[in-house]
């Protein structure tokens, strides 16, 4: 193993289940399959980018009508979803309708709307400042290692009077009548171990100008259009000390195991490494998508790629754009 640039995707899954790590990122193995929930965040955040960069200019965000900018996020929009696998506007029939239910692109179409009203007040701010849109970060987590890193890509970065904010843009569909999102999405993000990454390496890189995460949040309904909500996000020092303790403990726990998988043989009758964790077979009421191979293999070491999988590396050199930022490509990238 020579790539030692971890990001949030590769430690939450090894947190979630050390096998489906190995499946996902050993074997490089993903489902074959359309998600909607990832499609339609992927295209929101692409329309997030858009809507941004067209606000931040001062004139912009004075001069411009709700429709110029909101037009011009669903354009980001399409072309992500397109690129994406998503159909186009003219092919959503009833079978698309189905499988697409609240997550589609007229429902996105309206929340721009809503959502650009919403935030011009922001970009109107006299201390408003964008510092950088999707921008990628890769920090040390250990002084006497200069091999290992965290990585990831910061949403948004901006200044306000309070100080350096980092912008996360997510979006959810648990709805509220009361205030529109549910308590437990919320909740979600203290703790969170994306955020508190996120804000370490904001401190390691901006200094104590940080304040805090905004986390941009947009809920997803099928009438409700227009919930929108800023939760904001601050740590301690010792809280952050902590998460870099965790993390690299579960970094500790990820090289271990291809340690043992080097070690190990792929005639023994069980893979001693990468164990699974059978309380992660399901997640919000759905399968995890490796469950029939967990059925079939106690050693799939040497197994070939089944039906129904794709190969596909996870990277994060390659899928953050750490080379913009001068940091070297690992062996197996």
């Amino acid at each position: 193993m020579t790539d030692r640039y971890y990001d949030n995707t590769r430690v939450s899954e090894f947190k979630s289940c050390p096998r489906k790590y190995f499946y996902r990122h050993v074997m490089d193995w993903k489902s074959i399959g359309f998600a909607s929930p990832l499609l339609f965040g992927s295209a929101w955040h692409a329309a997030m980018d858009t809507v941004w960069e067209v606000l931040a200019h001062s004139d912009n965000a004075q001069k411009l009508g709700t429709q110029d900018v909101a037009n011009a996020g669903f354009s980001a929009f399409m072309d992500n979803w397109i690129e994406g696998g998503g159909p186009e506007l003219d092919d959503i029939n009833e079978d698309w309708n189905w499988r697409l239910g609240i997550r589609n692109p007229m429902n996105a179409m309206e929340m721009l709307y809503a959502y650009v009203d919403e935030r011009r007040s922001l970009f109107q701010r006299d201390s408003f400042e964008l510092i950088g849109i999707e921008l990628p970060f890769a920090v040390p987590l250990d002084p006497e290692d200069d091999t290992l890193f965290y990585v990831g890509r910061f949403d948004k970065v901006f200044r306000v009077k309070e100080g350096v904010i980092i912008g996360e843009h997510k979006t959810t569909s648990l709805y509220a009548k009361q205030g529109g999102f549910r308590t437990t999405f919320l909740d979600s993000f203290s703790p969170n171990s994306q955020i508190d990454g996120y804000l370490h390496a904001a401190r390691m890189l901006y200094g104590d100008e940080v304040k805090s995460c905004w986390i941009d949040a947009a809920l997803v309904h099928a009438n409700v259009h227009d919930a929108f909500k800023i939760i904001p996000v601050e740590r301690q020092f010792a809280q952050l000390d902590s998460w870099l303790w965790e993390v690299r403990c579960w970094i500790d726990e990820i090289e271990g195991n291809w340690k043992a998988l080097d070690g190990g043989s792929s005639e023994a009758p069980y893979m001693a490494a990468f164990p699974k964790n059978t309380g992660a077979c399901q997640d919000f009421a759905r399968n995890c998508p490796y469950i029939d191979l967990c059925k079939m293999w106690p050693n799939p070491a040497a197994k070939e790629l089944p039906g129904g999988y794709e190969n596909e590396h996870w990277s994060p050199f390659e899928r953050l754009g750490l080379a913009a930022i001068g940091m070297e490509a690992p062996d197996d990238s």
